[in-house]
């Protein structure tokens, strides 16, 4: 899948193309005047490419780095990505409390913002990938391929059905492979002191004691009554707070490539071709089932295990079991388990040496001579072959009806979306003329705003900035094509708007009346904390923090580790961030995202042993971790030290945020 970089070229020529916006009012009444124009400008497109038109653009900037723009469209484009991802963690669904648009807005702003400075580095560091490196790259990737071998038609055609052009996809390949260059330059280089990795063994293991009450927001604000005054003097206070978003009606063109798919009927017999003219798509390799045994190289040398494995292969033809060896001596822990199974071996599944080892045995059950890998010295069983074959034409039938029709519909689709763009800009006065040019319907709305689920398309936060823009609002033009999701496309018009509007208390009484309680509770907890906090720091206990107090809850003597699910993340985080007691009373006042309110002391902090399940007392000096591996810990601090150079150049860059880049 294309990274940020693609993301960021294909904006640039949207950009490019959308300069021409600005003489729609000129050429509008001159047909002479708009070909002379349009021939004008093409020729420098022809003879130089279209990189000297990326600067221009019809989107408001939103952000500025180090003299780099970001425009509002880059920032929708992320804000959809982020919010799709978020609701694929959550199930689909975003959870009430991460629906914030506000806070996607800018964490999408700022991951393009970080993006930015990265790729500002990376060219300023000379990263570069070179032709060679590129083409290699391609030659290998198996989806370009044909028969274990790279096809310039199938590259083509892939590229093609994702709706992208072959310098398109070069340059994002190029871009995504000189970052990952700069990154691995630096997180694969660090390296960790044993005395270092010893130290973040013990934070690991840490464990840390607290006493602690915590009181309830949702069980404070329930019992909370609030006036009718109450809610009267605070909605006059506050009105502007409470209005109604704005909102309009319109017209508008959908193009959806799943749609004309569904359109499209196949038939079996042409189906029954295309099964024949890619009968080699749908053959399933040569694949075998093998067992092994290795000696690893730790603590002898290659010759030394040729040599054992040898005798191994004569004691195994002399009846003894190749599993029970396996079990007995392999270094390969995972398979020894299983007798040295390894189970299925598909071409390219392993290292070369191995795997031409065992695709050199003929008959189940024949031994290898021992094959000397990375890994060591393996001794190789052939257990079983599965001969390459095809599908039967009934297993794939509706897979193949199905990628024709997605063909198909590809085909139709980019050649629509080309008179889309064509009729909506030619005409930008009616929808009509691009509806007539391509055969689809116009359609209508209701009344639309941003607090209302309307649905996929119109509820699209790119749909919805185009149709509130100042362009589409004010000229009472055709909007840009708008891309909704991959090969689906919106293009609209506004017939009504309608700017925002003053509710009325009846409105919101319940919003307001929740907010009274909310604030309230809020500060009856503030106050229990307090006391608790008092009560906490004089040495006494939790129960007495919570005497004769309902909303409590307490907890005593708790011991915690880093991945303690007793309380939520935030809570566990803020514990271990907590200085060490060293004689003084630590406390810490928390607020939960529930609401909730704790009030908590640090007791102890341990280190315990991992060789048994006592904790050494807190004054006791730490235990010694037998077999740290620094080499394990390495990594990670390769991913903070990355982190911390990004940090820095953030900091050290010029970072502009424009009051557009807000919701």
């Amino acid at each position: 899948m294309p990274g940020a970089p693609f993301f960021r070229f294909t904006e640039k020529v949207i950009s490019g193309i959308a300069m021409l916006l600005d003489l729609r009012e000129k050429v509008r009444s001159s047909k002479p005047i708009k070909y002379t124009l349009i021939t004008l400008i093409s020729i420098p497109f022809v003879l130089f490419g279209i990189g000297s038109y990326f600067s221009g653009g019809a989107y408001p900037t939103v952000a500025e780095i180090n003299g780099q723009e970001i425009d509002q469209r880059q920032l929708d484009r992320a804000y959809q990505q982020q919010r799709q991802q978020m609701a694929q963690m959550f199930g689909g669904q975003l959870p009430e409390a991460f629906d914030n648009d506000s806070m996607l807005r800018q964490q999408a702003l700022q991951q393009l913002v970080t993006q930015q400075v990265l790729e500002g580095e990376v060219v300023e560091q000379n990263f570069a990938v070179g032709d060679e490196t590129l083409g290699r790259a391609i030659r290998n990737m198996p989806g370009f391929q044909v028969e274990g071998r790279f096809d310039s038609e199938a590259y083509q055609n892939a590229l093609r059905s994702s709706g992208m052009s072959v310098p398109m996809f070069e340059q994002s390949f190029r871009d995504d492979t000189a970052i990952n260059q700069f990154r691995s330059g630096i997180s694969s280089t660090s390296f960790i002191l044993p005395q270092e990795a010893q130290r973040l063994a013990e934070l690991g293991r840490q464990t840390r004691t607290i006493e602690a009450v915590s009181f309830s927001f949702a069980d404070a604000s329930e019992a909370i009554e609030v006036s009718e005054e109450d809610v009267t003097a605070y909605f006059d206070e506050n009105k502007d707070n409470y209005q109604f978003p704005e909102r309009a009606k319109i017209q508008y063109i959908e193009l959806n490539s799943d749609d004309i798919a569904e359109q499209i009927e196949i038939s079996d017999e042409e189906a029954e071709q295309y099964y024949e003219d890619n009968r080699a798509s749908y053959m399933l390799s040569e694949q075998r089932e093998a067992s092994h045994i290795l000696l690893d190289l730790e603590d002898s040398d290659a010759q030394d295990n040729i040599a054992a494995l040898n005798e191994l292969k004569e004691r195994i033809a002399g009846g003894e079991s190749f599993e029970d060896l396996a079990g007995e001596l392999s270094d390969d822990v995972g398979s020894a388990e299983l007798g040295g199974s390894l189970g299925v071996i598909a071409p390219g599944a392993m290292v070369p040496e191995f795997e031409q080892a065992v695709f050199a045995l003929t008959e189940p059950g024949e031994l290898s001579e021992p094959v000397t890998t990375e890994f060591g010295v393996h001794l190789i069983r052939l257990d079983s072959i599965t001969p390459e074959s095809g599908k039967p034409f009934d297993e794939v039938r509706d897979e193949i009806i199905s990628t024709m029709q997605q063909n198909q519909a590809d085909s139709e689709y980019f050649e629509l979306r080309e008179q889309l763009v064509e009729q909506s800009f030619d005409n930008p006065d009616s929808l009509e003329p691009a509806s007539d040019a391509t055969g689809l319907e116009i359609l209508t709305s209701d009344w639309l705003d941003s607090e209302t689920d309307s649905g996929e398309v119109l509820s699209h936060p790119q749909v919805q900035s185009a149709m509130f823009s100042d362009e589409v609002l004010q000229e009472e033009v055709n909007s840009e094509l708008i891309d909704v999701s991959d090969r689906h496309v919106v293009v609209l018009r506004v017939t009504e708007h309608e700017g925002p509007r003053p509710k009325s208390l009846d409105d919101v009484r319940e919003e307001v009346t929740e907010t009274l309680k909310g604030e309230r509770a809020t500060e009856q907890l503030a106050e229990l904390v307090d006391s608790a906090l008092e009560t906490l720091a004089a040495g006494e206990s939790a129960s007495s923090a919570a005497e004769g107090e309902s909303l409590a809850t307490v907890h005593e003597q708790v011991v915690i580790d880093r991945q303690s699910n007793l309380f939520d993340r935030g809570v566990v985080s803020r514990i271990f961030s907590l200085p060490q007691p060293d004689g003084e009373t630590v406390t810490e006042r928390v607020t939960l995202a529930s609401g909730d309110q704790m009030a908590l002391r640090l007791d102890t902090v341990a280190i315990p042993d991992p060789a048994n399940d006592e904790e050494p007392q807190a004054d006791e000096p730490p235990i010694p971790v037998a077999g740290v591996d620094e080499a394990g810990f390495s990594p990670r601090l390769g991913g903070t030290e990355f982190q911390a150079l990004m940090e820095s150049l953030r900091n050290e860059a010029d970072v502009e945020i424009m009051d557009v880049a807000s919701p």
